[in-house]
């Protein structure tokens, strides 16, 4: 494990105002949110002492609890990271400790390897990243890719054991082609994103994430550009702001959130999470604020989509990105509300539909109540899978069902 881990800095993509994803699922630190987020034992930290994941026979599922229970196996804990990941810094930060969201169920259908190469495009403090590598052992490599430096500083330190084996890129997992280029890598074995906003960047006040602390009105994933929900809240259009509410938050009440917006920054400019979170509000009826959860969940959902620009082009990177999978490699996304999973759905559903691609889940694997009492935040967690086929007849035999907590539904073609 000896040697420095490899890193690559890469140009953020810039952010734009003409996509993202929004939906029900809750955000801002409310419970119903699951935000991704790294966690591993020591054991895991140090690379030593790995077990393979179990590949269960076909309608059998791994022992364990596919939410986390089973998680020991691929030498991760249930808990924070004790070796040096998000639980360490985050409790330099009074920050509370995180888990890896459907830990288990993610190395199952990623069926790693060793010698395989592999791409976390969301690599957060390297929860997930650690246990791939410790699964698998040997010299299996990992692409680690994130928009958050501070995120990626986690991780450096996270996955340091596992020294060169890792190559830590600053940058946006839609850049896939240029890191991979970076590497001259033309295929790998295994792709994983684990999207939406990780637990750190929530549970910090000063990321302007959460609509329950209050905090500098920011939202920037990548503190390194320059727009941020501030500038959005102050400066676009009414129209504009209505629209990113009602698509990306699905906001029932966007056009009056707008108005009441438009109608604050006239008298000074909106700054904090606080003020914003006392407009929506007062926008709000009583009696709608009284049901759903928070009022602001949806407005800071769909502000911060639209600062982080975060469904722009997601399904053309998918289809592309599983041309560059081998025979057998597999690409899992786990989505945490309604817009990010229906694109991931239907660009799963186009490659499945021609030839070379077949459906793991042909409806999502959600976490297993165990998961969800531990950590309520992976309530809405959703995960698919999808692999490319070898040349000839689609391989025989069942997929992992992914553990005794999970609940998902294999596709008719691997049963």
């Amino acid at each position: 494990m000896g040697g420095r881990i490899r890193s690559a800095a890469a140009e953020p993509t810039a952010p734009h105002q003409d996509d993202g994803g929004g939906g029900a699922g809750s955000d801002g630190g409310a419970p119903g949110r699951a935000p991704r987020s790294g966690g591993g034992t020591d054991a895991t930290a140090g690379g030593g002492g790995a077990a393979p994941v179990r590949r269960p026979s076909a309608g059998r599922p791994p022992a364990g609890d596919a939410a986390g229970g089973g998680a020991q196996q691929a030498g991760a804990a249930q808990g924070h990271e004790a070796g040096g990941g998000w639980g360490q810094d985050g409790a330099a930060q009074g920050l509370a400790p995180h888990q890896p969201v459907l830990l288990e169920a993610a190395l199952a259908f990623l069926a790693p390897r060793r010698g395989g190469r592999y791409v976390d495009g969301t690599v957060g403090g390297g929860g997930h990243a650690a246990a791939l590598l410790a699964a698998v052992g040997g010299d299996a490599q990992l692409l680690a890719i994130d928009r958050d430096p501070q995120a990626l500083a986690v991780a450096r330190r996270r996955l340091a054991p596992f020294g060169d084996r890792v190559h830590l890129v600053h940058g946006d997992f839609r850049d896939l082609e240029r890191h991979l280029a970076s590497l001259g890598w033309d295929r790998v074995d295994g792709i994983l994103l684990d999207l939406g906003v990780s637990s750190m960047q929530l549970d910090d006040p000063s990321r302007g994430f959460s609509y329950q602390e209050e905090g500098p009105l920011d939202m920037r994933m990548d503190p390194g550009q320059p727009l941020t929900a501030a500038d959005l809240v102050n400066t676009a259009s009414r129209d504009q702001l209505a629209r990113w509410l009602a698509e990306y938050g699905e906001e029932r009440w966007a056009g009056r959130i707008a108005d009441f917006i438009v109608e604050a920054r006239r008298r000074r400019p909106i700054t904090t999470t606080t003020e914003l979170v006392e407009i929506v509000k007062a926008a709000i009826p009583a009696r709608a604020r009284r049901r759903g959860g928070h009022p602001a969940r949806r407005t800071f959902q769909a502000l911060r989509i639209a600062v982080n620009d975060e469904l722009r082009g997601l399904e053309g990177f998918l289809r592309a990105a599983a041309q560059r999978l081998r025979p057998g490699g597999r690409l899992v996304v786990i989505a945490f509300h309604s817009l990010e999973d229906r694109a991931v759905k239907r660009a799963f559903r186009d490659l499945a539909a021609g030839e070379g691609f077949r459906l793991l889940t042909r409806k999502p694997v959600t976490p297993g109540e165990e998961e969800v009492r531990r950590n309520p935040r992976s309530r809405s967690a959703k995960l698919r899978a999808l692999q490319r086929l070898a040349a000839g007849p689609a391989p025989a035999g069942g997929e992992p069902r992914t553990g005794a907590g999970a609940r998902a539904s294999p596709c008719d073609a691997t049963r």
